[in-house]
């Protein structure tokens, strides 16, 4: 499933993707993936995409949030968690770094 969201997501331009194995992390989802956009437009545009590409091919959206006054966006699809992040605020939170450094995929 997240090869699915991985093509979604390039399709919409976001950059700096990396995919996180979270199963022996957390009982709830099974990959979290962490990407970058350059602003908050090209962030909203990016997760509303997904969600309504998401829904299309059947995923269930467990959660959402899309505001224009945030800088880190967020949807849950059931196995997959994505974390999408506006500039420099990916590495003021460091998801990369509390997941471990070790993704399972990357994609530039």
């Amino acid at each position: 499933m997240y090869n699915k969201v991985i093509e979604i997501l390039n399709k919409a331009v976001v950059k700096k993707i990396k995919v996180y194995d979270m199963k022996n992390l957390t009982p709830f989802y099974d990959y979290s993936i962490i990407c970058s956009v350059n602003t908050p437009r090209q962030g909203i545009a990016a997760i509303n995409y997904l969600k309504k590409e998401a829904e299309n091919l059947g995923f269930e959206v467990r959660s959402f949030s899309s505001s224009n006054e945030t800088t880190w966006f967020l949807i849950d699809l059931n196995d997959v968690v994505v974390h999408l992040f506006v500039g420099d605020e990916r590495y003021r939170y460091n998801l990369d770094g509390m997941y471990g450094d070790n993704p399972i995929k990357v994609v530039e």
